[in-house]
């Protein structure tokens, strides 16, 4: 379904609109197989409060056909570079090899994230990838100036440069962009490429609404969430005076906060992660992506670089799930993955265990495993992946998780990967 132009004109020109976009019919907190017209506004009001004008009309015509109208409430939408929470565990240091998914950002800001693993430009140049806001803040920045990794505001200062900014969209204030996306040249011994907590990187993918989704970021950590719509056409504060204007972009349930700006959105497929979006903007209820394809519109074709190196800092996890639930999709809340640490240097000395870059903990000596964290049910299978790529030759793979938790998929899951519950402090 493509949605005519003068079908937005009339829906956004109501108030508290501030976008719209195509996507599932949602139920309750359910997609549905029907597919709408998704109208997103600021908060839901009760029709009797709203002028007659107003109202969001149940259905509209596209094309000849009736289609219905979702009313979906997506917060005050806002570029998400300004970091006003603490980082993650393990995403504020400065780290070389750094993953992707750690603090990074111009002098000129607080602090944004480190997107992708390096990319290869069609010219030839090692790159990673984030925000144009994160890496040139509008009216602050030109080619060729340095890029902190960690941000300013996570200490980054003199001699923390992590590259120099290739490249970057500009945000027109009076028309529609399509992208908000920078490019860092870097020198490619000083990235990993693995996904901080994920992951390695293993490319590219077409979105879906049917898929879970997972991202990165320095504020929050992994989060997961679901796809609401795509096709979005949105303003988004925190770039001019008045709301910017964004085309084409994706709607994502809540998964990030400030501080999260350049993180990469992506499945995990095997263990690995696959990226689909450029996170540049949300609120506490709906984030929101570029869509890779126009990410590369912008820049060029982007290729994933294979790197040999796997980082050595940076581990243990924040954050939870983007839906506001119990932390699957994590490598460990805070403070499970800290009682994970407490139980392996109980069991294998202090000097033996190291937080880890792809999982929570590496294991090393006689023993030796790379050891995922699930603080709960809905990350086991995920947690149990990441183990398994980040194990190697006499490494094994492991899954810490807490006692109390009964599922069925930890009979699947114990086929590939030593299971080790723990109890939570």
């Amino acid at each position: 379904m493509e949605i005519p132009d003068a079908v937005r004109d009339d829906i956004e020109s109501r108030a508290n609109v501030v976008g719209t976009c195509r996507g599932p019919k949602r139920v309750g907190a359910r997609p549905t197989d029907e597919e709408c017209l998704v109208v997103l506004v600021r908060r839901k009001v009760p029709k009797a409060q709203l002028d007659p004008g107003d109202v969001i009309p149940e259905t509209v015509e596209i094309d000849g056909e009736t289609v219905r109208t979702d009313v979906q409430e997506v917060g005050d939408l806002r570029s998400q570079a300004t970091a006003t929470r603490p980082a993650a565990p393990g995403r504020k240091e400065r780290v070389r090899p750094a993953p992707a998914g750690v603090s990074l950002g111009h002098p000129e800001i607080t602090a944004g994230t480190l997107g992708s693993p390096p990319l290869e430009t069609e010219d030839g140049r090692t790159v990673v990838l984030t925000n144009a806001h994160v890496a040139a803040p509008i009216g602050e920045a030109e080619t060729g100036d340095d890029v902190l990794q960690p941000g300013p505001a996570d200490g980054g200062g003199d001699g923390d440069a992590i590259g120099t900014l290739a490249a970057y969209s500009e945000i027109d204030p009076d028309a529609p962009n399509t992208t908000d996306s920078a490019l860092v040249a870097v020198d490619p011994d000083d990235v990993t490429g693995t996904v901080l907590g994920v992951g390695p990187f293993a490319g590219f993918a077409e979105p879906t609404t049917d898929a879970t989704y997972t991202k990165s970021g320095r504020t929050t950590g992994v989060t997961t969430g679901d796809l609401r719509g795509r096709d979005g056409r949105v303003r988004v504060g925190g770039y001019h005076e008045e709301p910017t204007v964004f085309e084409g972009v994706d709607v994502f349930g809540p998964m990030s906060a400030g501080g999260d700006s350049g993180s990469l959105i992506g499945i995990v497929e095997g263990g690995a992660f696959r990226a689909t979006d450029l996170l540049f903007a949300g609120s506490d209820r709906s984030t929101i992506g570029a869509p890779i394809p126009a990410v590369e519109a912008e820049h060029g074709e982007l290729t994933p670089l294979s790197t040999g190196g796997t980082g050595d800092g940076g581990g243990g996890d924040g954050g939870g799930t983007g839906d506001g639930g119990d932390g699957g999709g994590s490598d460990g809340d805070a403070g499970f993955a800290a009682a994970v640490g407490r139980r392996l240097r109980a069991a294998y000395g202090e000097a033996a265990v190291e937080a880890g870059t792809d999982v929570a903990f590496r294991v090393e000596g006689p023993v030796r495993a790379a050891v995922a964290v699930a603080a709960a049910e809905g990350d086991l299978a995920p947690a149990a992946g990441r183990a398994v790529a980040a194990a190697g030759p006499g490494v094994a793979p492991a899954l810490a998780y807490p006692s109390g938790v009964e599922s069925d998929a930890l009979d699947r899951i114990g086929g590939r990967v030593a299971l080790v519950p723990v109890a939570r402090e």
